[in-house]
């Protein structure tokens, strides 16, 4: 069998096996092509995140921050820095539920992402889905990026803190990476360019070993006067924003055409700092422009980083023409979209909903850009203006957008501090393990994931840890529920506690089973379907005994948190149920993600807010009927879209309970029920409270019952 390329290597990894990758290369090497397939093809449930807004909009994901709902301020790894982060967390529901579903995290440009902020990263992870052990909270995490070009960026004062706690700012400085480094695989075919003298080079400015034949060949290229023909398609990459600007302006100014405002419509949420083209575009007939973005038809017409001159601008039409090309391009607006994760309500899987959209030509003006900017483009013909470097790799970024060496003329020369590399990323780069080693670690790591999956199946240790926290929660305000809540809500306590015991003991078999040689499949498949009625059953139970919560509390916030317990509890034991029973003929990675992908949430509405005029405590001598009566006024109040207090007051319902009338003569009598009342709801509550004397065999109390007598208020 022949040996995998790192391309395919990084995709077994990352589909087959829950390893945390660090997939690096050459500019060039196809390491955002790897990206947008998994994406498009990872039956795991993924996200993808990035440090910088257009990063994380060109990678198709988020913001790292935002994501995460972290502060920009340095985090420190201690146990005060880790309780002052989580202290700090305002993280909705919906967040934490994306979390805790998520199975994989891509991080693109992880150059560009200081240590702490993985470290940070880390904290939440784990803190959230209650897997306080694993190094990221359990997720499969996935690193895209190349060390040697944009670095971590730390201020002074920023870096005086953090200096405490960390070696050095990148990635690999974090402790979760210290304490579990993530499979090293480098991408080593370069797709961009093809002439073997420029490639040497390039390596030897990204390795900082540049030999004296290669710097005479890159100071060959050195022509400070140059200015190319109007004709020919060269763009300035310079070292800031303000240089790259003036030389974009004054060009624009010289061109005796019209100018053209475009401007880009913006819905949603779309921060500026994601913007991936100027809002108000400026531009002009015989204007040099870039193309920001691959063209979507077949055969493609442009690229990402494609330079062309505008030979007509009608009204909102633009046609740009590219030398080499038969025909004029005809540009048409391009979609960027904002997103955010969120879970399926119907499966519980991570999905993409759009927030925001940015719509705008996919243009800009291309007489210079910023180094920065420009990574992750191509260039035929480029002017190196990186004299003014300010960060390791800048130079190396710049050289590497172009094809070949002699579509490079640098304005200024190369010097020795401006292609230094710093040396910590050379020495992480040389712990790098070779092509043998990555095949026999994937080998291991495959026949090694699906006894981890299936031993994560029936891992309740996650699940009691979020029913404790809801029992103290509930405990804390016992006295803003209903009476039976916190007995209701222990009890389900213990049933996961022992099923937790069962379960780890069930662990403990199956790792035995897994640990002989030679691995007896028959014999691992026949004790998970002789377990699956067991547990299926138990969970069953378990989801019968969560419907008929007796919850009701006159505190909004309470109610809101009890809700979001109970339902993340359920659900989770329904994903179980799930998985347990369509997994247990033929164990597998591929069937226990198939069976994850039909997973459909069973429904579970609950509202347990219910709070009246009075805010009157619901208390009674029957409280299961109390209970199903709650549940029927909340749920009419929320189809209605009314207040409860307008359904049905607590008093109401405390009466109905009580007193258990039978007829709608007899529910007039009950407090705030009119003949309006009745009309509309009393056949409701009655049939609840028939049924519940029939089941019981107990009669009504009306007898008992006295009316209250209206006072007239006096003058």
């Amino acid at each position: 069998m022949s040996r995998l390329s790192p391309y395919d290597c990084a995709k077994e990894f990352a589909t087959h096996t829950n390893r945390n990758l660090f997939i690096t290369g050459k500019a060039g090497t196809g390491k955002t092509t790897f990206l947008r397939q998994l994406r498009n093809e990872c039956k795991k449930q993924l996200a993808v995140v990035a440090p910088t807004g257009v990063a994380a909009v060109n990678a198709g994901g988020t913001t790292i921050h935002s994501f995460f709902q972290l502060p920009f301020t340095p985090f420190t790894p201690t146990p005060a820095g880790r309780n002052a982060l989580i202290s700090r967390m305002k993280m909705n529901s919906a967040r934490r539920n994306v979390i805790r579903e998520l199975e994989v995290l891509v991080i693109d440009e992880i150059s560009m992402v200081r240590a702490d902020v993985l470290d940070a990263i880390d904290t939440v992870l784990r803190h959230v889905r209650y897997r306080h052990s694993e190094p990221f909270g359990g997720v499969q995490m996935i690193f895209i990026g190349d060390l040697y070009q944009l670095s971590p960026v730390a201020k002074a004062d920023e870096w005086h803190i953090l200096s405490e706690h960390y070696e050095g700012i990148y990635f690999f400085h974090s402790r979760v990476i210290q304490d579990a480094p993530p499979v090293y695989v480098e991408f080593d075919k370069i797709y961009r360019q093809s002439d073997y003298d420029f490639i040497h080079v390039l390596n030897e400015v990204r390795n900082n070993t540049l030999s004296q034949e290669g710097y005479n060949l890159l100071q060959g290229r050195y022509n400070p006067s140059f200015t190319p023909n109007p004709d020919e398609n060269y763009i300035t990459l310079t070292t800031h924003n303000s240089s790259a600007d003036l030389i974009n302006y004054t060009e624009l100014e010289k061109i005796p055409t019209e100018s053209h405002l475009f401007n880009a419509v913006v819905k949603g949420e779309f921060p500026e700092n994601a913007y991936p083209v100027e809002r108000q575009l400026v531009l002009k007939e015989g204007a040099k422009v870039m193309f920001t973005r691959n063209d979507n038809e077949t055969p493609r017409r442009y690229y990402n980083g494609k330079v062309g001159t505008i030979t007509q601008i009608d009204n909102d039409v633009v046609t740009v023409y590219c030398p080499g090309d038969t025909e004029e391009i005809t540009v048409d607006t391009s979609t960027w979209e904002n997103i955010r994760y969120t879970t399926n309500p119907e499966n519980q899987t991570v999905e993409e909903e759009v927030i925001g959209t940015f719509v705008q030509l996919p243009l800009q003006l291309a007489w210079a850009i910023t180094i920065h900017k420009s990574q992750g483009l191509t260039f035929n013909y480029a002017i190196i203006d990186a004299g003014k470097a300010f960060s390791p790799g800048q130079v190396y970024v710049a050289l590497s957008r172009c094809r070949s060496l002699e579509g490079i003329v640098l304005k200024s020369p190369i010097n020795l501090f401006s292609i230094a590399v710093d040396k910590q990323v050379v020495d992480y780069s040389s712990m790098k393990p070779n092509g043998m080693q990555i095949s026999a670690e994937l080998k291991s790591a495959k026949e090694q994931f699906r006894t981890i999956l299936v031993l994560q199946l029936f891992d309740f240790s996650p699940l009691h840890q979020m029913a404790r926290n809801w029992y103290y929660d509930t405990k804390e305000n016992e006295s803003s529920f209903s009476e039976g809540t916190l007995r209701f809500v222990d009890n389900i306590l213990q049933e996961i506690t022992e099923m937790e015991q069962v379960t780890s003991k069930f662990r403990s078999q199956l790792t035995q089973i897994v640990r002989q040689t030679p691995f007896n499949s028959t014999f691992f498949t026949e004790r998970l379907q002789a377990s699956s009625p067991y547990f299926a059953g138990r969970i069953d139970m378990l989801l019968r005994i969560l419907r008929e919560t007796p919850a009701s509390s006159d505190n909004r916030t309470n109610a809101q948190e009890y809700d979001e317990s109970i339902v993340s509890i359920f659900n989770a034991l329904a994903l179980k149920k799930h998985l347990i029973v369509e997994t247990v003929v033929d164990f597998s990675a591929e069937a226990y993600y198939q069976a994850r992908s039909q997973f459909r949430k069973p429904k579970f509405n609950i509202t347990s807010y219910s709070r009246d005029s009075k805010g009157e405590q619901l208390k009674s001598i029957h409280p299961e009927l109390l209970t199903e009566l709650v549940q029927l006024r909340n749920r009419i109040s929320k189809e209605q879209n009314t207040p409860v207090y307008i359904i049905a007051s607590t008093k109401a319902l405390v009466q109905m309970a009580n007193f258990l009338p039978e007829t709608e003569k007899e529910l007039l009598k009950i407090h705030g029920f009119g003949k309006k009342k009745v009309l509309l709801y009393g056949s409701s509550f009655l049939e609840i409270i028939t049924d519940y004397m029939a089941t019981f065999e107990i009669e009504s109390q009306m007898i008992h019952f006295k009316e209250e007598k209206k006072q007239r208020k006096k003058k």
